[in-house]
């Protein structure tokens, strides 16, 4: 593929990760800003991804966003996985059972993507965390992330540590490697990993590696709730209901 082709591939993949980020829309204005291109250009390319089906455009505030048509095209993966088939019903009994958001992540790389999530019925009256399916968040800075690299070796979580991006997201982020691995050793040693207002100040999290008969992970399951709700006790009464729903997700796709 010549460059011209290559650059039209690039800036049309920047403007659908731009509507990702918008799914009640956005305008042309914010989209060209956001892909960082000029308005004709994300204009131009817009017009060929209405065409094509996978965007719409508002009658009413000419506002574009993404239509089923993308995720139609990733969810025929996420159909094929065994682990999202099988966990489903095991995490929407889990997020009934403890009033918390439940989530469902596989790792890509260095991040973790979500894959589902079974939202809290106490959510609908409150603020809604800012998690949702298709988000891509670092591994290190996150509970699933770091339940997925204690189940892998010390090398692997080395790799993922010095090719990420470190900062502290937040005045709790563990940016300290050595410290990163101490974290990683408790999380061995209790079978789940916590998420400390590490990502997303006012969060907190328990969660699970769910490894593959080999013991090695790369997807993970959390219970979410806000900070002040998440006391020490409640965070271990989570871990020990969690544990038992993994059990079951194992028990269920034969591994256990």
């Amino acid at each position: 593929m010549e460059n011209g082709g290559v650059q039209s591939v690039e800036r049309i993949f920047s403007l659908i990760e731009v509507l990702c980020a918008h799914p009640k829309g956005a305008s042309l204005q914010t989209i060209s800003a956001q892909a960082g291109l000029a308005k004709s250009t994300a204009h131009r390319l817009l017009a060929s991804l209405v065409t094509l089906g996978y965007a719409v455009q508002d009658a009413y505030t000419s506002h574009y966003r993404l239509t089923m048509k993308m995720f139609e095209l990733s969810s025929g993966i996420i159909n094929d996985m065994d682990i999202m088939a099988v966990a489903k019903p095991h995490l929407d009994k889990l997020s009934r059972r403890t009033g918390q958001a439940v989530h469902l992540v596989i790792q890509d790389g260095v991040d973790v993507v979500y894959i589902y999530k079974a939202e809290a019925e106490e959510d609908s009256a409150g603020v809604h965390m800012t998690s949702h399916v298709g988000l891509r968040i670092p591994m290190y800075c996150t509970g699933v992330g770091k339940a997925i690299l204690a189940t892998q070796s010390y090398g692997e979580a080395e790799r993922v540590w010095h090719k990420s991006r470190i900062r502290a997201i937040t005045n709790r982020t563990i940016t300290d490697f050595s410290a990163f691995v101490e974290e990683l050793k408790r999380v061995r040693m209790t079978g789940y990993a916590v998420d400390d207002e590490e990502n997303e100040p006012g969060i907190r999290c328990v969660a699970l590696a769910v490894p593959g008969m080999n013991g090695r992970a790369e997807a993970a399951f959390s219970i979410s709730g806000y900070a002040a709700q998440m006391t020490a006790e409640r965070l271990e009464s989570l871990a020990r209901i969690g544990l038992a729903a993994r059990q079951d997700i194992l028990r269920d796709l034969g591994w256990k």
